[in-house]
């Protein structure tokens, strides 16, 4: 994990930004809400893993274009 990662204002907007698309994805699989057994539980958590792993790469890659050192300051 990366500094970057660790900032608590990068870490809350990963987290709802996964949280909604989660849920999004979950309701247009017509998964029911709140009525979950193990194997949906598995897709939410494989869904939700795999959106949180793909917001924190394009949130990295949004800082690293706006603003280059933000990231590479903490390198040297």
């Amino acid at each position: 994990m990366s500094e970057l990662e660790r900032k608590w204002w990068f870490q809350s907007i990963v987290s709802i930004l996964t949280m909604a698309s989660t849920i999004g994805l979950l309701y247009a699989a017509g998964l029911p809400p709140f009525r979950y057994s193990a194997a949906q539980w598995g897709v939410w958590f494989f869904c939700f893993v795999g959106l949180q792993r793909l917001f924190s790469f394009l949130g990295w890659m949004t800082v690293l274009i706006v603003s280059p050192k933000t990231i590479t300051a903490e390198r040297a």
